[in-house]
């Protein structure tokens, strides 16, 4: 009985001890985590784009809500080195009277992929028009 109870215990700890995972768990995408190397603006112009906390942000210091965001393009372009991806991202957070807009540029297919993937998540009142312009209506 005593091995028993000692048994009952030791699995008891063991299953205490053991993460639970909320949510999907170990499904749920980590891609964003380290953020996204590219250029801003122009070629050439390196920066790290990141999304979270609800907001996207350039270099750990610019940054734009979520919920500011009014537009989102995306273009590929064919340049000398082969293509090149451009993201447009359209803004107009509170204290602005007109929309800014952004550009962030990528050549490697997969990671211009992956992050327009992480920037329609970002623009969840953006209706998918097609497949590479997403708008929404100003705020009023």
């Amino acid at each position: 009985m005593k091995r028993l109870l000692a048994s009952f215990a030791a699995c008891t700890i063991v299953l205490l001890g053991t993460p639970a995972f909320a949510g999907l768990g170990a499904a749920a995408s980590k891609s964003n985590e380290s953020g996204y190397e590219a250029w801003c603006g122009e070629r050439g112009n390196d920066c790290k784009v990141t999304f979270g906390n609800g907001k996207i942000t350039v270099d750990g210091k610019h940054s734009v809500s979520f919920d500011d965001i009014t537009y989102i393009t995306r273009n590929e372009e064919l340049v000398d080195l082969g293509p090149q991806y451009v993201f447009g991202i359209e803004y107009l957070e509170d204290d602005m009277n007109e929309p800014e807009f952004a550009e962030i540029i990528f050549i490697h297919t997969n990671t211009s992929n992956r992050f327009w993937r992480d920037l329609r998540r970002a623009c969840r009142k953006c209706k998918d028009r097609d497949a590479t312009q997403v708008e929404v209506n100003i705020k009023d």
